[in-house]
């Protein structure tokens, strides 16, 4: 397949660029809108990076696809993302901002997900393009593509018409929840969170493993190694790009953290735990265990607080009719106002005395439209 024009669709020219002087001349015309949709295609089975294999592009007169397995350099796309003049209109972008970050050096600022933004306008959290289409302009897409092989070459006539789908619609849905939005409090709200997306991503540290379950179970010593495993094998699936759970599977890595191995026949009693994995790793596996077994009492990291108890469990279900009272009053999604994890929060955060750092739903926009009342709620209740 070579550039040029592909298919009609949606109105529109879809244009299938895999040179770089194709993409040169593309993408010094998306410089010059004021909105363009962004979409990406990726595989990640076997991997632990996702691989980009097609970045979609719609300025609202064509639609572009890209391949990022025939252009050496996606700069020009890069540069697209830094453009502060152009706002870039994606939807339910979490997983393409990864993509863009490992494969383009960039990510997309000003950012509007839809995805964000419709739960401003009245639709429930986390809706669906799809759905979205349906309801906005009675378009029904196909979900037969959903889960191809994005990698193979050539493209079909199949994955080409569903690649450029998941961009046409963009810049006509968003410039709808625009308007709705126009003039109103929540406008503000979409903005400040879709810029928060970004910013939340560029700080992100990794994966929690203070998230795993079961982790607050473990004494101090025991989160040392959990720790200390969790971190080797980031590290390590990230080297050789494999899925977390093809290495140690979190179940593995709790029994670890239990067991505190110190020699490698005792590592056969982690079930988990893959012989191949053993025979490999077994002795860094060792090491690390050593590691935290060897630390100082005051190094070692603080209690994993336990899942709420029955008391806070009735707090937090007041906190949650509180905000779904104020989002059905607002027209915007609850959990976008508040979710569980920031119940939680908010009630440990009272109920340790409050403090150095306060939760989240008391920062930004949410601390005054729901977040004070929230923290009046959790405080009357532990009176």
């Amino acid at each position: 397949m070579s550039s040029g024009i592909v298919e009609t669709f949606n109105g529109m020219p879809v244009h299938y660029i895999d040179a770089q002087d194709a993409l040169e001349v593309a993408a010094a015309g998306w410089l010059r809108r004021e909105v363009v949709a962004l979409d990406t295609e990726f595989m990640r089975v076997r991997t632990f990076h996702a691989q980009a294999a097609l970045f979609q592009v719609c300025d609202g007169e064509a639609c572009y696809l890209v391949d990022p397995l025939t252009i050496a350099d996606l700069a020009p796309l890069a540069r697209l993302l830094d453009a502060s003049d152009v706002l870039k209109v994606m939807h339910s972008c979490s997983e393409d901002l990864e993509v863009c970050e490992r494969h383009l050096g960039a990510l997309p600022e000003p950012l509007v997900d839809t995805q964000i933004v419709a739960a401003f306008c009245g639709y429930p959290m986390s809706v669906g393009y799809q759905k979205m289409l349906a309801t906005e302009f009675d378009v029904h897409l196909g979900k037969s593509e959903t889960r191809t092989d994005w990698l193979q070459r050539p493209l079909s006539p199949a994955q080409i018409h569903y690649a450029a789908e998941d961009v046409a619609f963009l810049p006509a849905l968003w410039r709808v929840l625009a308007q709705r939005l126009a003039g109103k409090p929540a406008g503000d709200w979409a903005r400040e969170e879709c810029a928060a997306t970004v910013a939340r991503f560029r700080a992100r540290t990794g994966a929690d493993w203070r998230a795993l379950g079961g982790a607050w179970r473990l004494d101090r010593r025991g989160l040392a190694v959990l720790c200390a495993l969790h971190a080797w094998r980031e590290e390590t699936v990230r080297t050789r790009d494999l899925p977390r759970s093809w290495l140690v599977p979190d179940a593995a890595l709790l029994r670890l953290a239990e067991l505190r191995p110190q020699r490698e026949e005792q590592l056969g009693a982690v079930e988990d735990l893959p012989e191949g994995v053993r025979r490999r790793y077994g002795r860094a596996i060792l090491e690390q265990v050593a590691t935290a077994l060897a630390l100082d009492a005051a190094e070692l990291p603080p209690a994993v607080p336990p899942p709420l108890d029955t008391a806070q469990g009735r707090r937090l279900k007041a906190l949650r009719a509180h905000a779904i009272t104020r989002g059905e009053a607002l027209g915007v999604a609850p959990e976008m106002l508040a979710r569980r994890r920031d119940f939680e929060e908010l009630l440990r955060w009272c109920d340790a005395g409050e403090g150095v750092q306060p939760p989240a739903v008391l920062g930004g926009w949410r601390r005054e439209v729901i977040g004070e009342e929230l923290l009046a709620l959790a405080r009357k209740g532990a009176a």
